[in-house]
């Protein structure tokens, strides 16, 4: 069993290197007034989840900014209380190959697509985000990396305790600001 995890992780990071060598991204830092477009990885694995994701996809849209998010339930079949909105894609096991590489037509324009910035609210819980994040062609992106993904954030929060995903908004919303040097 553990060759097997082993194997499937060697399968991924290859197919991960591969991909991120073809990979041209500049980082830019626009505060988050100033960011229109907004690339969310976020935790649906519970309904208490997807609501705390709720209130942040309504909370930035609410200050005008133009919302695409990725959740992640890890059921074969999409939960009850995930309801599909324009810009949310879901993944579950069936979305993804057994090393945890998403299927192209899902994730594949979200990838391409040059988002102001990318916010992982999850703790890249699962390899299907951290490949989103490698890939992303987002200018600035923000997260709270677990050890063996320490350096695929532009700007990394650390946390020792876990939050809800709404507090880790404001951390990226603080953080983003603190790194432009603008009050808040």
């Amino acid at each position: 069993m553990i060759m097997l995890k082993k194997f499937r992780d060697n399968q991924f990071h290859k197919a991960l290197t591969r991909r991120k060598a073809s990979l041209k991204r500049t980082v830019v830092n626009k505060s988050f007034e100033d960011s229109e477009t907004f690339l969310l990885l976020f935790d649906c694995t519970t309904e208490e989840k997807y609501n705390e994701f709720t209130r942040v996809f309504s909370g930035l849209q609410l200050n005008n900014k133009k919302v695409y998010a990725v959740g992640f339930h890890g059921q074969p079949a999409l939960p009850a209380y995930c309801t599909k909105v324009l810009h949310v894609i879901f993944l579950g096991k069936s979305d993804m190959n057994t090393t945890g590489i998403p299927s192209n037509e899902l994730v594949e324009g979200v990838l391409s697509n040059p988002f102001d910035v990318l916010v992982d609210l999850t703790k890249c819980m699962h390899p299907v985000f951290h490949w989103i994040i490698t890939l992303s062609a987002a200018n600035l992106k923000i997260g709270t990396p677990a050890r063996k993904n320490q350096h695929i954030f532009d700007i990394s929060i650390e946390q020792e305790s876990p939050v809800s995903q709404e507090e880790m908004m404001k951390m990226a919303q603080l953080y983003q600001n603190m790194f432009q040097k603008r009050m808040i």
